[in-house]
């Protein structure tokens, strides 16, 4: 009777010794990307842009050119930021989404219009107030991080102002101006819920023209420029 209560007993051991052993070596949980999320995001944009005007107008430029009707550029740098949404997909270790942005933006730049001799005879400024966009994002998953490409639409509010000798703006010119852009990024799942990401992207707005050749010339000046930007997100993927 002794003998099989010690067997018995030994057997439960075992088992339960088992069980142990299974959980312990039993696969970690893999995260997964699928699901909405909201978050916030800000950084830093910059770029030169190509600047050029009419026969009328003495070409705005920072350093050397000089002419008429050649070609100068603006430094054009400074803060964005704002808001962010979009959905995930993922199979296997592919992430498929969808996202759109909508950021207030504090880029600017000017430079001197001179005439043949050197002399500042005006200025042009360029302003970027406000970007968005609506992307598309492709990456690649090892479980909590994700590295991926992203491009699609993109829109902003773009000022070209003209000023002559004497500080007086006499030409300028307000736009919502559509492109596109383009770009890449790692993301990194810190929680199930939280994640954190740093993003590279070029933007591409097209031109933007202000002024009248018949009062006095007017100017063109492309809008494009690059910006990284750092990101936090919050994810709902029971939903």
């Amino acid at each position: 009777m002794i003998k099989k209560v010690l067997l018995s007993g030994a057997a439960v051991v075992l088992m339960s010794a088992g069980a142990q052993a299974a959980d312990i070596i039993e696969p970690p949980t893999v995260y997964d990307w699928t699901g909405p999320y909201i978050g916030l995001q800000g950084g830093y944009a910059w770029g030169e842009n190509d600047a050029s005007a009419d026969e009328n107008v003495i070409v705005p430029l920072s350093d050397d050119v000089t002419l008429n009707g050649d070609e100068g550029s603006i430094d054009i740098d400074g803060f964005v930021g704002g808001a962010h949404a979009g959905f995930n997909w993922q199979a296997d270790s592919l992430v498929l989404g969808l996202e759109g942005d909508i950021e207030y933006a504090d880029m600017d730049g000017n430079t001197d219009v001179v005439d043949g001799l050197g002399f500042k005879v005006g200025e042009i400024t360029q302003e970027i107030d406000w970007l968005g966009s609506l992307r598309l994002r492709a990456g690649f998953a090892a479980d909590r991080a994700l590295f991926y490409a992203t491009g699609g639409l993109a829109v902003g509010g773009v000022k070209l102002a003209l000023e002559d000798g004497g500080g007086d703006e006499f030409a300028d010119e307000k736009k919502t101006k559509w492109g596109w852009t383009v770009g890449g990024g790692i993301e990194y799942a810190f929680t199930d819920d939280f994640s954190a990401r740093i993003e590279y992207r070029y933007t591409d707005l097209g031109k933007i023209e202000a002024g009248d050749a018949d009062e006095g010339g007017d100017g063109e000046v492309d809008t494009a420029f690059h910006a990284v930007r750092a990101g936090l997100s919050w994810h709902f993927g029971g939903l």
